[in-house]
């Protein structure tokens, strides 16, 4: 579990300075610990919210910060660090945030995943989805992809009806 962490976050920091990691069910503090990623600074929010978020926009801009709370995220109203969180990554241990990390998705795509977790949870699918996605999908054309892998069709909604309504023929 550790080296899949690692990997997930070394990715992570490929894109974001900043990663937030909330341990909403309080059973990976020793992941967090064990956690190694070059030039990566590892900080524990606890009741600490404005000196860090100082540290991190003021003292230490170019810095790269893993910032680890245990226990869920606080409301929005009540989430000192928000701007910085929402400018940068949040760390996600579920499953929906693993298949969207094997796919190289974002968590816009989440609410999708979830929606349809009886697709991700098949191997063979989720990589004939990862040779179709692009960078720049949107849900719905994920959505299309998605129906084009179960049909065995392009990733068109003519050639997915068209192959739909040929095995419907056939049978």
């Amino acid at each position: 579990m550790s080296q899949q962490i690692n990997y997930a976050l070394g990715r992570l920091f490929d894109k974001h300075r900043v990663v937030f990691w909330y341990d909403t069910k309080q059973e990976l503090r020793g992941d967090f610990e064990t956690v190694s990623i070059p030039d990566v600074e590892k900080v524990e929010i606890a009741n600490n919210e404005y000196g860090l978020k100082y540290r991190i926009l003021r003292e230490s801009p170019e810095q790269k910060f893993l910032l680890y709370k245990e226990g869920p995220q606080p409301e929005d109203l009540d989430n000192w660090l928000l701007d910085v969180q929402l400018a940068h990554g949040e760390f996600r241990t579920d499953q929906v945030a693993i298949w969207l990390s094997e796919l190289d998705l974002g968590l816009e795509f989440a609410e999708v995943a979830q929606a349809h977790a009886e697709f991700f949870q098949a191997i063979k699918r989720k990589e004939a989805l990862k040779k179709l996605l692009k960078p720049d999908d949107t849900a719905g054309q994920l959505r299309l992809k998605m129906l084009a892998v179960c049909a065995g069709s392009e990733p068109r909604m003519d050639s997915v009806v068209e192959t739909l309504l040929q095995q419907l023929a056939e049978d």
